[in-house]
């Protein structure tokens, strides 16, 4: 008897603590309901936050949410790049839908319902299916072309959240205002291109973390200031342009690190000092054109051990001194423009080895002697400044 009213009480027990305890979840807040159930933001919603709410719809709009910007205190410093890729940045919300929210602050900040094209922007479709947008299999997104497609007002910061961002190609458009710093988070990024903007203020020094990147495009923009020595870290580049912007100071002889380099092009800037030896040690390099600005000094001799090079464009610039005989040794030099320059001395005749060389400037220098004869038929005598071929 004394067992069977026990059991009985316990069964009572466990009736009751059945029925009361979703009450205790509930009031414990167990019941939240999780991420998927959550509504996703519509298109005329977000449209709403950009343009603002109608008046029928006060307070309806949804707010973007911004990335915080890091601070000297809170940024995580990427490690010293090297020829292999860099390790990927981690972020405090990486997915498909931080992704999203950055595409959406991107759109709102760039002006987006007066872009060119924006098929299916903010609306609910996988993020591939927006014009210019590509993703991984996972649905992140990896590349980012809007390319002449009338963009303007400035580059956001949470552009920087797109943490698996291989190839952002935005050239062509009207955004003003600095970069970002942002940009330096996009550890993935190996492919940058902003040329033909209005962008101003100096290069963030954080570029220098893009440890993957191989091609930087910044040239026909506003952007002042020194060219930052960390991007000599960049030991994947193989692109660096700059050209016609307003940059001054000294190249960083740090450029000289850059092993996988194949393009410098500087042109038309208002650096000075002299050119650093060091970018003789650029081993791949093909292309080196610093013409058009105020750099001084004599010519490296150490460009002479450049033995990819097929253009060497100096012209306009205040260098002076004799032209180094060492450039004899540049097999593959197809152009050499020296053009405007203070150069005096005697043509070295060891230019006579340069049997691929097509294009000659020595004019507006103060060069004597002549130019071997060798040369005669490769490059002609239109910019040779009036001296005569050697007998």
């Amino acid at each position: 008897m004394t067992s069977t009213g026990t059991t009985r009480r316990l069964a009572l027990l466990s009736l009751v603590l059945a029925l009361a305890l979703p009450a205790v979840l509930m009031a414990c807040g167990g019941d939240e309901p999780d991420a998927g159930e959550r509504a996703e933001p519509t298109r005329q919603g977000i449209l709403d936050s950009i343009i603002g709410p109608t008046a029928a719809d006060p307070g309806d709009a949804p707010t973007a949410t911004s990335a915080p910007r890091p601070t000297a205190t809170t940024a995580t410093a990427a490690p010293q790049a090297t020829a292999t890729r860099a390790p990927l940045l981690t972020f405090e919300r990486g997915s498909v839908e931080t992704d999203r929210e950055a595409l959406f602050a991107f759109y709102k900040a760039t002006n987006g319902p007066r872009w060119s094209d924006d098929d299916n922007w903010l609306s609910d479709a996988p993020l591939d299916e927006w014009d210019g947008v590509t993703t991984d299999h996972n649905g992140r997104v990896t590349e980012l072309d809007l390319s002449d497609n009338e963009l303007s007002g400035e580059i956001p910061p949470e552009l920087g959240s797109l943490g698996n961002l291989e190839y952002a190609n935005l050239w062509g458009n009207q955004l003003s205002g600095e970069l970002p710093p942002e940009l330096g988070s996009l550890g993935n990024l190996e492919y940058l291109h902003l040329t033909l903007n209005r962008l101003s203020g100096e290069l963030p020094p954080e570029l220098g973390s893009l440890g993957n990147l191989e091609y930087l495009d910044l040239s026909h923009n506003e952007l002042s200031g020194e060219i930052p020595a960390v991007l000599g870290s960049l030991a994947n580049l193989e692109t660096l342009d700059l050209q016609r912007n307003q940059l001054s100071g000294e190249i960083p002889l740090e450029l000289g690190s850059l092993a996988n380099l194949e393009s410098l092009n500087l042109q038309r800037n208002q650096l000075s000092g002299e050119i650093p030896a060091e970018l003789g040690n650029l081993a791949n390099l093909e292309s080196l054109l610093l013409y058009e600005n105020e750099l001084s000094g004599e010519i490296p001799a150490e460009l002479g051990s450049l033995a990819n090079l097929e253009r060497l464009i100096l012209h306009e610039n205040e260098l002076s001194g004799e032209i180094p005989p060492e450039l004899g040794n540049l097999a593959n030099l197809q152009q050499l423009w020296l053009v405007d320059n203070k150069l005096s001395g005697e043509i070295p005749p060891e230019l006579g080895s340069l049997a691929n060389l097509e294009r000659l400037g020595l004019a507006e220098n103060q060069l004597s002697g002549c130019v071997p004869s060798s040369l005669q038929g490769q490059v002609g005598g239109t910019h040779l400044g009036g001296l005569p071929f050697c007998p």
